[in-house]
């Protein structure tokens, strides 16, 4: 099997570890996150994740400012076109639409392994000079 084949279906998000000045643990506001990740055979795929801090909002069609803020600094998302490059072990997202205008457009590339029904993703940098976080993002396979 192929490892664009192995990509493809829906992962649940198992957790978010960040690897900062020695110590290891989940980035602020994602301690208990949330997230779906999808891949389609015919390339398209698409991320959301939050973390359990957002709090509702008081008013679901007319939040305030500081609960958009709040709601939007423990989420993430974008969707796209997605292919692997085997050879590299990365699969790389061609953002289309994302919570963070600066992405749209760019191809956002993970390094990636696979253990039984996990997915390993790590960032790498999106330019030459930048510094990818240190990060491992572990999806499990929904079945």
């Amino acid at each position: 099997m192929s490892d664009f084949d192995r990509f493809v279906g829906v992962w649940e998000l198992d957790g978010i570890e960040d690897f900062l000045e020695g110590k290891r643990g989940p980035p602020a506001g994602f301690e208990r996150s949330s997230g779906l990740l999808f891949y389609l055979p015919t390339g398209e795929m698409s991320v959301n994740f939050a973390g359990s801090s957002r709090l509702p909002f008081l008013r679901e069609f007319f939040p305030t400012q500081s609960e958009l803020a709040a709601a939007g600094s423990a989420y993430g998302g974008y969707a796209g076109r997605w292919e692997v490059d085997e050879n590299l072990c990365e699969v790389l997202h061609h953002v289309e639409t994302a919570f963070v205008p600066n992405r749209i457009g760019l191809t956002i590339r993970r390094s990636y392994s696979f253990s039984e029904n996990l997915l390993l993703l790590l960032p790498i940098a999106l330019s030459p000079g930048e510094k990818a976080p240190d990060r491992v993002l572990c999806w499990r396979r929904r079945s």
